[in-house]
């Protein structure tokens, strides 16, 4: 447990100043950096780890590292490059590149390495790579908001572990995360519902905004509840391939799938909601 807040406290100092220029360059190559070690880590789950298959984890860093500048490409590029190229065109592009690649490498290297493995990397890749996507375009129509995502996911995860520790004894999902409980689960929703009050209350005093509580609060809960799903179901990733943790760039948290599977989750789920919105009630968002 010590270990855990020491490393959240550096991540958090290191982290801080990525947040503070989120209106700059800094934060998609930053966010982009976690995309690649993500993609890094998700490749060695699959089997691909390491030096030997440097030919698989590489290119998943990279095509993650990529998608994830295409939040923001258009600002990135030089004044003498054409801006007419269309974002969604190059990723389409880069996700048909990197599947292809992958599918050519299971013909020429078949019998050292599996297929099915191959394609469960190029589906986890293209996962971690839209989420982190997702998190710079968040940032980019919610300015100050988007924080939410951080707060739902970590405050959740901080009050389940002691809501879990101190009144836990029904097991939530046993036979996929033993340490889970129904009481660490209605504590992390708790926790959202805490972080979004105390959010809001800070942009209050800060900016004046106008913040309705009672739809922070209902917000909240969803939220906690889809950050959860996300911790679940990479989880599930892990024991399916048999291994523990994803990585280990953050000691007692594992790797950067370890720490923002639940932001990854919670990002996805939030871009969607706002092209839906968009979609259905132009202007609102």
């Amino acid at each position: 447990m010590k270990t855990r807040i020491i490393t959240a406290i550096v991540a958090f100092i290191i982290f801080f100043p990525v947040l503070f220029f989120a209106d700059t360059a800094v934060f998609p190559i930053a966010i982009g950096l976690l995309a690649a070690i993500a993609g890094y880590e998700l490749a060695g789950c699959a089997g691909f780890g390491g030096i030997k298959y440097w030919y698989i984890n590489l290119p998943a860093a990279v095509f993650c590292y990529l998608v994830t500048l295409c939040a923001r490409i258009k600002d990135m590029l030089p004044e003498f490059v054409p801006q007419t190229a269309h974002t969604y065109t190059l990723i389409f592009i880069l996700c048909t590149l990197f599947v292809f690649y992958l599918m050519c490498v299971s013909v020429f290297a078949f019998g050292k390495v599996r297929a099915s493995r191959l394609m469960a990397t190029a589906a986890m890749c293209l996962f971690a790579a839209a989420a982190f996507y997702s998190f710079v375009k968040v940032r980019d129509y919610a300015v100050y908001d988007y924080l939410l995502i951080l707060i739902a996911a970590w405050m959740t995860d901080t009050f389940a572990i002691f809501g879990g520790k101190f009144f836990g004894k029904k097991k939530l999902c046993p036979n996929l995360s033993p340490k889970k409980t129904v009481a660490g689960m209605v504590s992390g929703v708790v926790g959202a519902v805490v972080g979004f009050a105390v959010y809001g209350l800070v942009m209050d005093l800060a900016f004046g905004s106008d913040i309705n509580y009672l739809l922070r609060i209902a917000v909240a809960v969803p939220a906690s509840l889809i950050a959860q799903m996300g911790d679940l179901s990479a989880s599930a990733l892990k024991r399916d391939f048999g291994i523990k943790d994803y990585g280990k760039i953050f000691p007692g948290h594992g790797g950067v799938m370890d720490r923002f599977d639940s932001v990854m989750f919670l990002s996805l789920a939030t871009l969607l909601f706002i092209f839906a919105a968009r979609y259905l009630v132009p202007g609102l968002v």
